[in-house]
């Protein structure tokens, strides 16, 4: 029995290993300078609408912790200096880096599982699952990937929620689809996040809907010399 176990475990690795050499070195490339934030060392705009509700923030890097952000306009206007207030004392107790809908990082892909959906001679579309981690989420959802080849690099992906499931007792998370697009890379930039969009449906306690409509565009980026 032990025999038969070990046999059948080391069949399933070997096949899992096989399935990875298959993976197209134009995806490995494009993976291996993946990042779903925008990169170090550049600064950058932000346009967030959520719930109706719009906010422009610009992100330098290179100033001091505490004020690489700023509020720029709230619903289209200046913001008030209480607003500017909270806005900063928010940004500076969290983590620096970008408000932006839930994502994922390269790591956390299991190119095991990548199946081919379609392709021609400048792209490719692939399906993919997510490996097991410390982020046990990613587990409920399947993504779908779109590579360009020449050069390579990652130019969407739609994070999907596969079913219905309840993170926490009393929530429902019945859909979540997270969209986000790069722009082409060129001979002075990398490829760099456009836009991205996350709608969430669920429901609280079975009586409580939740409903939330989240979309951000990146624009006037710069690179920047951190300190």
């Amino acid at each position: 029995m032990i025999r038969r176990l070990v046999l059948a475990s080391l069949a399933l690795f070997l096949a899992a290993l096989a399935r990875g050499a298959d993976v197209p070195a134009y995806v490995r490339e494009a993976l291996s300078h993946f990042t779903s934030d925008a990169p170090k060392g550049w600064a950058y705009t932000l346009t967030t609408t959520k719930d109706g509700q719009t906010s422009v923030e610009r992100y330098d890097p290179s100033q001091p912790v505490g004020a690489q952000w700023t509020l720029l306009r709230r619903d289209g206007r200046a913001p008030t200096a209480e607003e500017s207030r909270r806005y900063t004392q928010y940004k500076t107790g969290t983590t620096q880096g970008s408000t932006r809908a839930a994502t994922f990082e390269r790591n956390d892909l299991d190119l095991a599982s990548l199946k081919l959906v379609r392709e021609d001679a400048e792209r490719a579309e692939f399906e993919s699952r997510f490996r097991e981690g410390d982020d046990q989420m990613l587990a409920h959802f399947v993504v779908a990937l779109t590579f360009a080849k020449h050069p390579a690099v990652l130019e969407k992906f739609t994070l999907r929620l596969d079913r219905p499931f309840s993170p926490v007792v009393g929530l429902r998370m019945k859909e979540l689809v997270v969209d986000m697009e790069f722009s082409p890379a060129t001979a002075d930039r990398p490829s760099l996040p456009r836009r991205s969009s996350s709608v969430f449906h669920g429901r609280f306690l079975l009586f409580k809907a939740i409903d939330e409509d989240l979309r951000i565009a990146y624009s006037d980026y710069v690179r920047v010399t951190v300190k």
